[in-house]
């Protein structure tokens, strides 16, 4: 049975699956407790990566012989797709693990490339530009990395794998500990949400054009409305079911103006298992179902 180990939305707004063919070999135990993720599998895995654009497949990619786990997918330029594990091991300076894996639109594998250790999220833009958020793993250096790739918390790089841009800080917010969502909603708008504090921070061509706090905490994903106004959160600390309607108001003021329950044609809530959130959309996969909300439609359903 194919388990899905990796789902994403591109930059045209498809979306992305990737499905492991092989048992995952995802985590090693020592002495029967501590469980350490693994970023090599004993054996090379199969992975089948799907493109649904409007609900259609339009493609289905055979991936043999991948001998990293793979978390995370985004798609480079109109013929090349990247697949991330998320974990990468630094052995010394010459020997450390490129967990950027770059492959043909055939299934070719065409090159590795170093991410860092940590990454959380990754999305990349019509140009190629990629974006990789990280957790405070990443940020604050394991797996042997004492200058760990992605300190900053938020790093842009090339579809080669060049660093393009390291996030710092403006005045009156701290550094990123730990980055839980990430939006790349144009070649040239860049939001993320991160802790300590839950800022939501606005990059217009990799400068910080604004900035918010957040009132809700812990959400992993959120969609930013057109008008660069609203944004909708999936979920928080308190309750991870909800969809919060947020509005972005002057002079880093925002508060929460609706709160949404996602319910099946029969009034039901279907379960969530994974949710992204790109421009004004938020993908959310459960149970084999995906489920499409934007920020307009909730600002719709706020006014009935």
């Amino acid at each position: 049975m194919h388990e899905v180990v990796a789902f994403n939305a591109g930059p045209a707004g498809e979306t992305y699956l990737v499905l492991a063919c092989e048992p995952l070999d995802y985590a090693t135990q020592s002495d029967g407790f501590a469980v350490f993720p693994k970023v090599v599998p004993d054996a090379p895995q199969r992975y089948r990566v799907i493109v649904l654009r409007s609900g259609e497949v339009e493609r289905d990619l055979p991936i043999e012989g991948e001998r990293f786990n793979v978390h995370e997918v985004q798609p480079l330029g109109g013929d090349e797709l990247l697949l991330i594990c998320a974990r990468s091991r630094f052995r010394s300076p010459q020997d450390f693990d490129l967990n950027g894996r770059v492959y043909s639109s055939d299934g070719r594998f065409l090159r590795g490339m170093l991410l860092g250790d940590g990454v959380q999220s990754a999305q990349a833009t019509q140009l190629s530009e990629l974006w990789a958020a990280y957790f405070d793993e990443g940020v604050l250096g394991n797996f042997g990395w004492t200058r760990p790739v992605g300190a900053a918390g938020l790093v842009a790089f090339s579809g080669l794998g060049e660093m393009l841009y390291e996030y710092a800080p403006p005045a009156g917010l701290d550094a990123i500990t730990d980055c839980y969502a990430l939006n790349v909603a144009t070649d040239d708008d860049v939001w993320c949400c991160y802790y300590t504090g839950f800022p939501i921070v606005h990059l217009h061509q990799r400068r910080i054009a604004n900035w918010w706090l957040s009132p809700v905490q812990g959400a992993t994903a959120f969609a930013i409305g057109n008008d660069q106004r609203h944004a909708l959160f999936a979920g928080s600390y308190k309750s991870r079911q909800s969809l919060f309607l947020v509005h972005l108001g002057p002079q880093g003021q925002a508060r929460t103006i609706g709160e949404f329950e996602l319910r099946d044609g029969d009034g039901s809530l279907p379960p969530v298992q994974r949710v992204v959130g790109r421009g004004s959309s938020l993908y959310l996969l459960g149970d084999g179902m995906l489920h499409h909300v934007t920020v307009e439609g909730a600002l719709a359903a706020g006014r009935r």
